[in-house]
């Protein structure tokens, strides 16, 4: 056992290394730059922007999507080891439908790399290297498939197989990506934002006074987002509920604010529904920055001028 320790160790340590070098490589910008323009192509249209990344769902659609090929090709695979005679048919199709599988999935990581490669040179050298794993995998099954609807079967049992070897060099990196890098990052946040608390007091006029708050740094533990989809799920995973601020004068919006078990966000705050929540949000142009991750800590957010 410690001979096959040891050898796990030092291929983790190789595989981790060669990581490292792509994250350092600047000679992968360049090819990034085609991406990306690319990518904005692709995202221009808003509504298919939040699609791509999952926001109806509240959840990035990229990592589930891609149980979807992996899925399918690893089984034809198996048909075709231990069943090749019997799983002929059964193989053949589920290779068809991995290769239709592969294309909204490759467009969803597309979608995700567009939202972190600007604020992480490591998720967009690493992320291009990914993706063209996977074309090539995705080349090599869409020829398996070409070969065995032309009679070629054991060429395209190969073209299979080799296809699964550089999908796991794609899977590989995709799980770096998503677990160390920690993407995809959602909307970026700036640098510094003016602070505007939720629970933001008024002087006597009755205006906010959200210019008194001094900027605060916004590091990589915050996200902003205006994506009311993703506002909702974080809010209702940390147990709490929309509420307002009422406005004090007239023509003043009401505040956002939310009612946490531990208590309200905001000195006279009153529940809400969201659609009234997300109104006074947007009429009042703001962004929501919370944690990027959930931690034991009481849950804090603020609002910013988006």
């Amino acid at each position: 056992m410690g001979g096959v320790d040891e050898v796990l160790q030092r291929s983790g340590r190789t595989a981790r290394g060669a990581v490292a070098r792509l994250e350092e490589s600047a000679a992968l910008d360049r090819p990034a730059t085609v991406v990306r323009a690319v990518a904005r192509a692709v995202l221009r249209p808003r509504a298919l922007s939040d699609v791509l990344r999952g926001v109806p769902a509240g959840h990035p659609a990229h990592p589930p999507l891609t149980d979807v090929p992996i899925g399918l090709w690893l089984s034809a695979s198996t048909l075709d080891l231990l069943a090749p005679v019997a799983g002929r048919r059964a193989a053949d199709r589920l290779v068809g439908l991995g290769v239709l599988a592969a294309t909204p999935t490759a467009l969803t990581g597309l979608a995700d790399w567009g939202t972190s490669e600007r604020s992480d040179p490591a998720v967009r050298r690493v992320g291009v290297v990914h993706g063209v794993a996977n074309l090539a995998a995705l080349a090599c099954y869409s020829t398996s498939w070409v070969l065995r609807r032309r009679g070629h079967r054991a060429a395209g049992v190969l073209a299979g197989l080799a296809g699964g070897a550089v999908l796991g060099v794609g899977g590989y990196l995709g799980g770096h990506l998503a677990l160390v890098r920690g993407a995809p990052h959602q909307d970026p946040v700036p640098r510094e934002v003016d602070r505007v608390a939720t629970g933001v007091s008024r002087t006597a006029s009755h205006e906010a006074t959200a210019d008194l708050f001094d900027p605060v740094a916004v590091d990589e533990s915050k996200r902003s987002t205006t994506d009311h989809a993703e506002i909702r799920t974080w809010v209702e995973a940390q147990g709490g509920r929309p509420a307002l601020v009422p406005p004090l004068g007239r023509g003043e919006p009401p505040v956002p604010a939310v009612i946490f078990p531990s208590g309200p966000s905001g000195h006279g705050a009153v529940p809400a529904t969201w659609q009234e929540w997300f109104d006074a949000f947007d009429r009042g142009g703001l962004a929501f920055v919370r944690p990027a991750r959930l931690t034991d800590a009481p849950p804090f957010f603020e609002l910013t001028q988006a």
